[in-house]
């Protein structure tokens, strides 16, 4: 699913944060430090930026999954699942921006190293790494 704010320019420079995975907690806990951007941050990053794309990719969870991020048990387990990286989840997030006109973006998250997008027609600009950089 995604979240766009205002018009994305056609070859301009769009704000876009990729949360993933989506989680209920990332709703019913928005102070979380679980991400580097909360959903309600990456909002107000885009209303500040006056357009942007947060895509919500999504994480199937049951109860005992929920219940132990909840409570912060079992934290280095819930990391090592969280490292996990499923390239599938670059090309549907890469054809989602694409489908919605973005071309050149900004990421709201932490510099990594990210495989290529050139195959998409996407290019990362650069990074966003904390709200207060908004």
């Amino acid at each position: 699913m995604a979240l766009v704010k205002g018009e994305i320019p056609a070859g301009g420079e769009t704000l876009v944060r990729v949360h993933e995975p989506l989680s209920v907690l990332d709703f019913l806990d928005p102070g979380s430090t679980a991400q580097s951007f909360s959903i309600d941050e990456a909002q107000a990053a885009l209303t500040k930026n006056g357009h942007g794309v947060i895509v919500l990719m999504h994480c199937p969870e049951d109860g005992e999954a929920l219940l132990t991020r909840l409570t912060g048990r079992d934290q280095a387990d819930t990391a090592r699942r969280q490292q996990k990286w499923d390239p599938r989840t670059y090309g549907i997030g890469a054809q989602i921006l694409r489908d919605l006109g973005v071309t050149k973006m900004r990421l709201l998250t932490s510099p990594r190293k990210m495989p290529s997008m050139t195959g998409f027609d996407l290019e990362v600009t650069g990074f966003v790494t904390s709200p207060a950089e908004r």
